[in-house]
């Protein structure tokens, strides 16, 4: 297996206080007297062991995505597995990155978030993040893409599994994501890959909070059944649009679309309400999606029945 081909180096965390503003805890990275070896400081006594893979193993590089901060390719290690290597460029704190890699190795156990798989280091560059490669790329191509059919049944299959990524990360692992939208979710094998922690926190230690995730999910939701961005966002290169911003923290909301789940509406509504106090939590949003589930599956069964009198086939309902 490609984790085992690497080597492995220790990542220990002690106790170190920090105080800012935002936060009251902090990372610091020191890295140990060999190559192998690194320390995450942190606020509580952790351990953990990742895997290290040396840079020259890896061929095809081929980058796949781009941000101000990040860069990510595509990868071979040694010719066989595919992986995604995620490098960080330009200012990229070396607190910034210990967070990232420290959240990615905590989360690493849900099938619906990418897997983190350790580290490399190119030439004179930072670490880099060697993660899964998911090959139906971010959940916002598609959603864009007009040639894919993607009906409620798949609508809802979606829904559910990022709503069971976001629990796994609120209560068993109490991490707020805290950048949900289409474009860090992946898709691979037609499931759902949640991705990118480099805004994650520790619940508690940021103003970010669980419900701040909740608000994003509702939105997430409505983008699943409209396949677009909410008032334009990406199609209109709004991103920066101050506008935008006064009409959404005004409580305005985009419309269902047409023909959309009535209980899937309600739902998504009551994520994104204003009052963060008036958003459910994650585990009632998984209880409202098994009901809407379950509800969706008490539909007649279309089977096919001969017709004795005239030899004919047509059609028998049957209930589930």
């Amino acid at each position: 297996m490609a984790r085992q081909a690497g080597q492995m180096f220790n990542v220990k965390a002690k106790s170190f206080d920090v105080n800012t503003i935002s936060f009251d805890f902090g990372l610091h990275l020191e890295e140990g007297k060999t190559k192998n070896t690194l320390k995450i400081l942190l606020d509580g006594e952790v351990s953990q062991t990742i895997y290290y893979y040396d840079h020259q193993g890896f061929r095809d590089l081929d980058k796949i995505a781009s941000a101000p901060s990040t860069l990510v390719y595509s990868a071979r290690w040694k010719g066989a597995s595919k992986f995604a290597i995620k490098k960080f460029i330009g200012d990229s704190s070396k607190d910034s990155i210990v967070n990232e890699i420290y959240l990615n190795k905590k989360v690493n156990s849900h099938p619906n978030i990418i897997q983190f798989y350790g580290l490399t280091k190119f030439q004179d560059e930072n670490y880099s993040l060697v993660l899964e490669y998911a090959e139906g790329g971010t959940l916002g191509k598609y959603l864009r893409n007009d040639s894919i059919s993607f009906e409620w049944e798949s609508q809802l299959k979606l829904s559910k599994e990022i709503a069971s990524a976001i629990s796994w990360l609120h209560d068993d692992v109490g991490i707020i994501h805290g950048d949900l939208h289409p474009n860090n979710i992946l898709i691979h094998k037609e499931s759902i890959k949640l991705a990118d922690f480099g805004r994650s926190c520790i619940k508690g230690s940021n103003y970010n909070t669980e419900k701040s995730d909740i608000y994003s999910l509702g939105v997430l939701f409505w983008e699943l059944t409209s396949r677009k961005s909410p008032f334009g966002f990406e199609e209109n290169n709004r991103k920066n649009d101050c506008s935008l911003i006064n009409i959404i923290s005004k409580s305005a909301r985009e419309g269902p679309i047409k023909d959309t789940n009535d209980k899937f509406v309600v739902l998504y509504e009551k994520c994104w309400q204003h009052e963060p106090d008036n958003r459910p939590n994650i585990n009632e949003i998984i209880s409202e999606l098994n009901l809407i589930n379950s509800e969706n599956k008490d539909v007649s069964t279309i089977l096919p029945k001969e017709n004795e009198e005239n030899g004919k086939t047509e059609s028998l309902c049957l209930p589930d």
